[in-house]
């Protein structure tokens, strides 16, 4: 009886034993999947983001450290979440310009992107590449050089509207709630409704033509009545005249106004944009920001 007791109790506590690394197991497991897993929207390298400038480059002024302001034109998802929704902002910074020359009406524009904000607030701030070179592995910069075609006479170098696209160097992770969050508030962009901030410059216009005056043609005076005296006791004979007629006048052309010219330099057209490889380093996913 001592002997069947003693193992029913080792059997009861080697139980006790399975079940409680059982649960420790359970518990690891569920919090490795609530860190890495449904709280994390991430975007591979090479993911695309269709973008539209929303402030314009001028010809003149553009320079290195200008900042490039756009929105996201497309959402962008991961899996079967929308993961960056059409209408995010997106800050860039200009590296490099070159402009147009009367041999070739085209301008060569690098851009480094640098930010992306959400309707709520939500910040992530993508990797510049900084730390390449260093014993800390980087994040590869996102770049793109941007191809335009524009002649030499045109005020612009991007303009509002303008369409590009930027293509991620790095993996991306998001916040899920933080994005949840921000979709509602988020309006679409119409890209139809985008007013051109082209300047237009006056020209001489037209001067406009005189007309021609109207055309008089005079009319005949008439007759006057004829009256021949009658014999004795015999009366007149009046022979009446004919009436006069009026002129007749036909009504000249009128002129036309002349007006004042302007002519509007076409907006230029991005032909390319392609990802921009510089040397940045090793490709590591960004962690989620809560940034607010």
């Amino acid at each position: 009886m001592k002997n069947g007791a003693v193992v029913l109790a080792s059997l009861v506590l080697l139980g006790a034993a399975f079940e409680i690394q059982a649960a420790r197991a359970q518990s690891t497991q569920a919090q490795e999947v609530t860190t890495d897993g449904p709280g994390t929207l991430v975007l591979p390298v090479s993911t695309k983001v269709e973008l539209a400038v929303t402030a314009p480059l001028w010809t003149k002024t553009a320079k290195t450290g200008d900042a490039l302001y756009a929105q996201t034109s497309f959402p962008v998802t991961a899996g079967s979440s929308i993961a960056i929704p059409a209408g995010t902002y997106v800050q860039g910074i200009v590296k490099a310009v070159t402009g147009p020359t009367r041999k070739a009406n085209r301008a060569d524009i690098q851009v480094l992107f640098t930010t992306i904000i959400f309707a709520n607030g939500y910040t992530i701030v993508l990797p510049d590449g900084s730390a390449a070179g260093t014993a800390a592995a980087a994040p590869a910069a996102t770049a793109a050089k941007l191809t335009v075609q524009v002649g030499t006479q045109n005020d612009l170098l991007l303009d509002n509207g303008a369409q590009m696209e930027m293509t991620l160097a790095a993996p991306l992770a998001l916040d899920a709630t933080q994005v949840a969050r921000a979709i509602p508030l988020t309006r679409p962009l119409e890209l139809g409704k985008f007013r051109s901030a082209t300047l237009c410059r006056p020209t001489p216009g037209t001067p406009g033509t005189p007309g021609s005056p109207d055309t008089v043609i005079p009319g005949s005076p008439g007759t006057p009545s004829t009256t021949i005296p009658g014999g004795p006791d015999m009366p007149d004979i009046t022979i009446p005249g004919t009436p006069a007629t009026p002129d007749t006048i036909i009504p000249g052309t009128p002129g036309t106004p002349g007006f004042a010219g302007t002519s509007c330099p076409a907006a230029p057209i991005v032909i390319s944009s392609e990802p921009l490889s510089l040397p940045l380093g090793p490709i590591q996913a960004a962690k989620p920001s809560t940034t607010n």
